[in-house]
């Protein structure tokens, strides 16, 4: 099984990194851009606790967090407890189920301990 790796959006212009895919450069507003591989580890910047997550979430609260990957920041959900979050903890994402729709699981990238 090959493991999944987080995709960043690179402007074949001028270089800018992106997360997520954007219809411009946010830098040189360029068109064109190639899918390059981001870090699966970074540090986490900021988080907010949904206390109503959408449907589909089987969980009574959902934790999302800005993690920090160097030449680009990552907006994720984050697979901790409330009391274990602490600003710039070091991070890793994780492909796994995330939600339910319409009956059919959905994957994604977690962030959680290293």
């Amino acid at each position: 099984m090959v493991e999944k790796v987080p995709i960043g959006y690179k402007c074949l212009n001028c270089g800018e990194v992106h997360y997520p895919k954007h219809g411009r450069c946010l830098q040189c507003k360029h068109r064109d851009f190639e899918e390059v591989e981001l870090p699966s580890e970074g540090s986490l910047v900021t988080y907010t606790i949904l206390k109503a997550p959408p449907t589909g979430i089987d969980k009574s609260s959902l934790i999302l967090g800005i993690i920090d990957l160097g030449e680009v920041r990552y907006t994720g959900q984050l697979e901790l407890e409330p009391e274990d979050v602490q600003l710039g903890m070091k991070l890793k994402a994780v492909w796994r189920k995330v939600r339910v729709i319409d009956g059919k699981s959905v994957s994604g990238f977690v962030w959680t301990h290293p």
